[in-house]
């Protein structure tokens, strides 16, 4: 059964290229440089109907970040687009996130009435265990546990209810990535330990027209959480209002011609700095390379075997951007996922 989407042609002034950049799989990407620092989980899903590598992301992916990558890629190689609500909103997300810690001190009040961390504990005995130094198990319920207990702990904002994708296109992946991104909003609240020419020829919106109607919705709603983001919304709605448009069939030629311009990358030489909307999905202005912040979120957390303490990390958010040959033709998309892998100690 096909799933449900709106493809529009946005343009009928370019020619798509037939261009296959060098792909990598995942977790060759992902792998630790040391050998003493494991991966323990990673999970990802990636479009359906590929006739390529369907664990493979682009090697040299023009941003850190998944999302402005695909849309990068698409533009500079006229190239379908291809993303779901998922990705819009994780992405959002993902700033969300970042604010609060930035500012947590200042909104601690929203969450709790006490000042520092506080341990939360969650027993995952029953689920997760050790193998070959590695800690093997159903993680992703692990996650969930965590997600579920910070939720209950929360009193004043529903941040679980606000914050998870929750659309028809969410999958295992983009779920659990949500709820990553939830703990790392809170992890200065709480101390988590486990025991146990250039443009885009056509576009792709997965999901129904109420995914996409439910994600204004959602974007709408962050404003009345008293995070002080409304100067982010006001430039992200209208932005929004056009995916949903184009979803209809409404299609504005001029505004995904502005998705993003003056673009370093492959034949458009100009400056090393790019404009556009991108830049509204992750509260940015202008968008210099090496100030674009990573698609990844890192969530530190103990795993508690026995008597021995285990450091980890949650990592979850976009592995990056990848090609599939679709109907004879290259659609861009982002990659979403989520892993665990060892803490290393800084310094």
């Amino acid at each position: 059964m096909t799933s449900p989407k709106s493809t529009q042609k946005l343009t009928s002034k370019l020619e798509q290229k037939n261009e296959l950049l060098e792909h990598i799989d995942a977790k060759v990407y992902f792998k630790p440089q040391s050998d003493e620092c494991k991966t323990h989980a990673f999970s990802y899903e990636f479009a359906e109907n590929s006739d390529s590598n369907p664990t493979s992301i682009i090697r040299d992916n023009a941003t850190p970040h998944g999302f402005v990558s695909a849309i990068i890629h698409a533009y500079t190689l006229h190239q379908h687009l291809r993303f779901s609500p998922d990705d819009v909103w994780l992405t959002i997300i993902q700033g969300v996130s970042g604010h609060i810690l930035i500012n947590a001190e200042r909104f601690r009040y929203l969450f709790v009435d006490r000042e520092g961390q506080k341990g939360v504990t969650v027993d995952a005995r029953d689920i997760i265990r050790p193998v070959n130094r590695s800690f093997e198990g159903d993680w992703k319920q692990v996650i969930a546990r965590l997600s579920d207990d910070i939720d209950k702990r929360v009193k004043k904002v529903n941040l679980k209810k606000h914050l998870e994708c929750d659309f028809s296109t969410s999958t295992n992946a983009s779920i659990t990535a949500s709820q990553i991104i939830l703990l790392e909003a809170m992890k200065k609240c709480f101390k988590y330990t486990l025991r146990g020419s250039c443009g885009i020829p056509k576009v792709t919106l997965d999901g129904t027209l109420e995914d996409w109607l439910y994600l204004q919705e959602k974007v709408a709603k962050i404003c009345d959480l008293g995070l002080e983001l409304d100067f982010w919304m006001d430039r992200l709605k209208p932005v929004i209002a056009q995916f949903v448009s184009t979803y209809k069939g409404d299609v504005d030629e001029n505004f995904w011609s502005m998705a993003v311009f003056e673009v370093p990358y492959k034949s458009c030489e100009t400056t090393p700095c790019w404009n556009g909307w991108i830049g509204s999905e992750i509260k940015k202005n202008q968008i210099i390379p090496n100030e674009i912040p990573s698609g990844l979120l890192y969530v530190p957390f103990d795993l508690i075997i026995e008597k021995d303490i285990f450091k980890l990390n949650f990592a979850a958010g976009f592995f990056g951007a990848r090609q599939d040959k679709v109907n004879e033709e290259y659609v861009v998309s982002p990659v979403i996922g989520w892993y665990i892998v060892d803490k290393i100690d800084e310094g």
